[in-house]
């Protein structure tokens, strides 16, 4: 338990009794008559997750980052330990008001999934570090579930959900600023692409698009132009650093969640922009600067792309596939103490789970996807609907498609799968609203019609 020890040390610095004293203050100050304070801390809480050190062969250590951040990334898993603690603490003081399907179906099956995760590492790994998974996955659960589902009681709390995803961004943008002030080399010394905090720029992209459609959301639902403003610049500036990202998954991600956010809003000129630009990501890669930038207006940026290869993927995947051919049923069998999944979510599963793991996948899948088309029903009842269903939709949607090339929705503690869960404790507190309000809108026209009747 290294990151135990790491944690009693960083505990001891100055910057480490700051965090923990003001963790304790949100603690005890925490409720449902403060729910801002809750949420606050889903977001430091996001932000902790998404931390993490590039590192392959050929590179064991990162160039470090300034002051605080560098102390927060050395300790950012014990620290999402300590914040995750801190919000069970909070969601068991939580009352259910009225509430009665607080559980996603979706994430019923990816529990079942990350279930059988567990008794493959059981089998042919480490003990040890089976239990410490299952324990964290757990726990994030139990958090998201007894927490912010049933923090979701009325539309303030919607609100404080999309604001808390988008504080994750707004915290990743700030720090990021700050350390490109400083010393922009240690956030961009891969081939001149943007990791920020993360461990490697694919993260940062997933991590910016999937806070994206929540600056939108607040964007278009705020009234003040102050604050419409700032997260307007917010919104530039999560594009921006997407592009430095140079990454294709991101690229993808981000259109599918524009062209959702804005599917009766943009128009056929926004869709074909898009169109091209989803074409581009995918063939710029593949192209020598000559053939599209003969006169070399280009060049000063074509270092960016030069480096990415088309079928970087390829490799992987047919691997997924062959091993999934092998052994069908159960996956193939893996040396080491941890199992450990390659770019893709969906045929992760598939080579190294089999069809026992697929199935639950799959239906985790179908499931979000229903989920999704009825709130695409429901948007159309009103402009307040639209916008709600639209945020849940663009967001849950982006990460589904994200998975075929990232293996995040398979992860047990990072901001990626908390992201996913926070959409969809979201998009069901939509659904259980709409059909309170159904309901009391059919037995109020039954009382009308019984009185009716009666004179």
């Amino acid at each position: 338990m290294d990151f135990i020890n790491q944690l009693f040390d960083f505990i001891a610095t100055p910057l480490g009794l700051i965090l923990i004293v003001g963790g304790l203050f949100i603690l005890l100050q925490a409720n449902q008559k403060r729910p801002r304070l809750g949420w606050f801390l889903v977001a430091l809480f996001g932000f902790a997750a998404s931390l993490s050190k590039f590192g392959n062969e050929f590179i064991t250590e990162p160039p470090p980052l300034v002051f605080p951040l560098q102390q927060i990334r050395e300790l950012g898993r014990p620290l999402t330990i300590v914040l995750l603690g801190l919000l069970i603490v909070i969601a068991l003081k939580t009352k259910n008001y009225w509430r009665k399907k607080i559980i996603p179906k979706p994430i019923v099956y990816i529990v079942l999934v990350q279930s059988i995760i567990f008794f493959k590492i059981l089998a042919y790994g480490n003990l040890g570090f089976a239990f410490l998974s299952a324990a964290t996955f757990g726990v994030l659960v139990l958090m998201v579930i007894l927490g912010p589902s049933r923090w979701l009681q009325n539309e303030h709390n919607f609100q404080l959900g999309v604001w808390a995803i988008a504080m994750v961004g707004v915290i990743f943008g700030i720090a990021n600023i700050y350390q490109a002030s400083i010393n922009l080399y240690a956030i961009t010394f891969i081939h001149g692409w943007f990791l920020g905090t993360t461990g490697n720029p694919h993260h940062a992209a997933v991590l910016i698009t999937a806070t994206l459609p929540c600056f939108l959301f607040l964007l278009f639902n705020q009234k003040n132009l102050w604050f419409k403003g700032l997260w307007a610049v917010f919104s530039a500036l999560a594009i921006f650093g997407l592009l430095m990202t140079a990454s294709r998954t991101g690229a993808i991600m981000s259109v599918v969640s524009i062209l959702i956010f804005f599917r009766y809003r943009g128009g056929n000129l926004l869709r074909i922009v898009l169109i091209f630009a989803v074409i581009a990501a995918l063939l710029l890669p593949s192209l020598s600067p000559t053939d599209v930038d003969t006169s070399g207006i280009l060049s000063n940026t074509w270092n960016k792309w030069d480096n990415l290869d088309s079928n970087t993927r390829a490799g992987v995947w047919s691997g997924y596939w062959g091993r999934f051919l092998e052994y069908p049923l159960f996956g193939a069998p893996f040396r080491g103490d941890r199992l450990l999944f390659g770019e893709s979510s969906w045929l992760g599963v598939l080579g190294s789970l089999g069809l026992v793991g697929a199935v639950p996948m799959f239906m985790f899948a179908w499931s979000s996807i229903q989920m999704i088309f009825k709130l695409e029903r429901l948007s159309t009842i009103s402009q307040d609907y639209y916008l709600k269903c639209s945020v849940v939709m663009s967001g849950l949607l982006s990460l589904l498609v994200g998975g075929i090339s990232e293996a995040y929705l398979l992860g047990n503690l990072t901001f990626s799968i908390l992201a996913v869960f926070l959409y969809l404790v979201l998009g069901n507190y939509i659904i259980e609203v709409a059909q309170r309000d159904y309901d009391y809108f059919r037995s109020q026209q039954q009382k009308n019609y019984m009185f009716s009747s009666e004179s």
